[in-house]
């Protein structure tokens, strides 16, 4: 499994309590052995109100969500707040999943992918994630787990996230 890291910020709407997807990350196995996931864990300095981790399937050349204004399947756009239907297939994450796509180029119509979503509520105050942790183990063996960190911060802007990351992270900040 691989992962990056950094920082997204996401403006907060006049309209409270509200929902943030965040994504971008593509569940593929590096070695080509099987991996079974027995949890996802966040670490969150601010709590939101919750917390749904969702899976998206995708099978053809489809852009992952990077972050996005909503929750699945219809997400909204920043500029104008019409509501968009991402394409692809939804469901809540269950542990046990079992990955098995090779890592590739996500999103490449040969390849699909399969894209973990944290889709976040939260109300006046914002939320954020600052870390999650995908516990798995390798072909079912629980001698082989291991764990694999997120290192992206997902802030959805509130009077409580102000200055939680970078100073003007929320200052001044809207989205729709």
């Amino acid at each position: 499994m691989r992962t990056g890291g950094g920082l997204v910020v996401m403006g907060d709407p006049e309209q409270k309590p509200w929902t943030g997807s965040f994504g971008s990350f593509f569940l593929c196995t590096e070695t080509g052995e099987a991996v079974t996931i027995r949890r996802i864990r966040q670490d969150t300095p601010v709590p939101p109100l919750g917390i749904s981790v969702q899976l998206r399937e995708v099978t053809t050349d489809a852009p992952g969500i990077i972050s996005a204004r909503g929750e699945p399947p219809e997400f909204f756009d920043p500029k104008d707040s019409s509501r968009h239907r991402m394409e692809g297939s939804y469901s809540a994450f269950r542990p046990g999943l079992r990955v098995t796509r090779h890592c590739g180029r996500p999103g490449a119509a040969e390849n699909g992918f399969t894209e973990l979503l944290f889709v976040v509520k939260v109300d006046g105050g914002g939320g954020v994630i600052d870390r999650a942790w995908i516990d798995y183990t390798v072909d079912g063996e629980p001698t082989r787990s291991y764990t694999t960190a997120i290192n992206w911060v997902m802030v959805l802007c509130g009077t409580e996230t102000r200055g939680i990351h970078d100073e003007d992270s929320c200052t001044g900040r809207t989205d729709g």
